[in-house]
């Protein structure tokens, strides 16, 4: 959803944590890896019975209000696994900001005052008590969450740093003093969405992570494994080398040329297919070949930011067209 940015609202007290959400697990905190990227951005890590699930019965011993919440008709864990998709990030991502922010999944009923459901990642707020109401709903908040997380990856892929300069090995001063140096784009993305580290209080990456590690050790969650984990990157996402852009039975190349990086591949006839990605197209590039492109639909176009749905020709096959995700 276009409008409003959504940001980190101000540290959460104490008192809408649960106390397990600060207590030292005796685990080693790094700074400068809060969550690794494949992890960070594994969208497939669960399914929306799994996030609902752990709603029903969350890691605190009782089930979350979340459980059988709904706004704007959609269940919040129909919201979550939605926004999930649509940005590609870590489902666990929005449970871990949804308890870290407001205390909504250890909060067994609904919350007061509102705005904490809400408004719960200050999407279309001004200030407190000041949010404009279209964009009310926890489905609203999180997809408002999903899309500014996913814009500050999409600007480390195209230049190297988010909009407030945090990026892979640049250091950077926290609002609390430190100086971080994040290993990898996750990292930096959540350093610039909330610049603070915090350790052992509230507000902070150290309680983003401590969080995390409490909830993927309750869900089984070791990171992306196996066939059914998503590829580094598919046809048409953001990259910044070639190593990026592995589609797990190939090999693709990131081609610079195009805004924020663009993974492709050269071909002839076939490009690479998965059940779980958007189909893939050979255009024709002229003298240079056919290489594949992202396909979209011109009447619900879902190209990344920078691209827009055209029609192209298929290498060796002017007669074939299809609309593809283009500058």
């Amino acid at each position: 959803m276009a409008g409003a940015a959504c940001s980190s609202s101000s540290p959460s007290p104490p008192s809408l944590l649960q106390p397990a959400d600060l207590a030292d697990t005796g685990a080693q905190f790094d700074p400068t890896e809060i969550v690794d990227s494949a992890s960070f951005t594994d969208w497939q890590a669960l399914a929306v019975a799994d996030v609902q699930t752990f709603l029903t019965k969350s890691p605190y011993g009782k089930g979350s209000f979340l459980a059988t919440y709904a706004s704007n008709g959609a269940s919040a864990a129909d919201a979550i696994s939605r926004t999930a998709e649509l940005y590609r990030i870590n489902p666990i991502v929005f449970l871990v900001r949804a308890e870290m922010d407001e205390g909504l999944v250890g909060a067994s009923v609904y919350p007061a005052p509102p705005e904490r459901v809400e408004y719960a990642f200050g999407c279309g707020c001004a200030a407190a008590n000041d949010c404009d109401p279209r964009y009310a709903g926890f489905d609203v908040q999180v997809d408002c969450l999903g899309q500014a997380l996913r814009q500050d990856l999409d600007d480390i892929a195209a230049n190297k740093v988010t909009a407030g300069g945090w990026g892979p090995g640049v250091t950077s001063t926290t609002d609390d003093g430190v100086q971080v140096t994040p290993q990898d784009d996750s990292t930096a993305t959540l350093y610039q969405y909330t610049p603070v580290v915090a350790v052992g209080a509230a507000g902070g990456n150290w309680l983003f992570w401590n969080i995390w590690q409490a909830y993927t050790g309750a869900l089984g969650y070791a990171g992306p494994t196996g066939t059914t984990s998503k590829p580094l990157a598919w046809v048409g996402d953001a990259c910044t080398g070639d190593a990026t852009c592995d589609f797990g039975l190939s090999q693709g190349t990131c081609d610079m040329q195009f805004p924020g990086g663009m993974c492709t591949a050269s071909c002839t006839t076939d490009c690479p297919s998965d059940m779980m990605e958007a189909p893939t197209f050979c255009a024709d590039f002229g003298m240079s070949g056919g290489f594949c492109l992202l396909v979209c639909n011109p009447n619900s176009p879902s190209c990344r930011s920078g691209y827009t749905c055209q029609s192209a020709k298929q290498y060796g096959n002017a007669a074939m067209t299809q609309n593809v995700c283009l500058p």
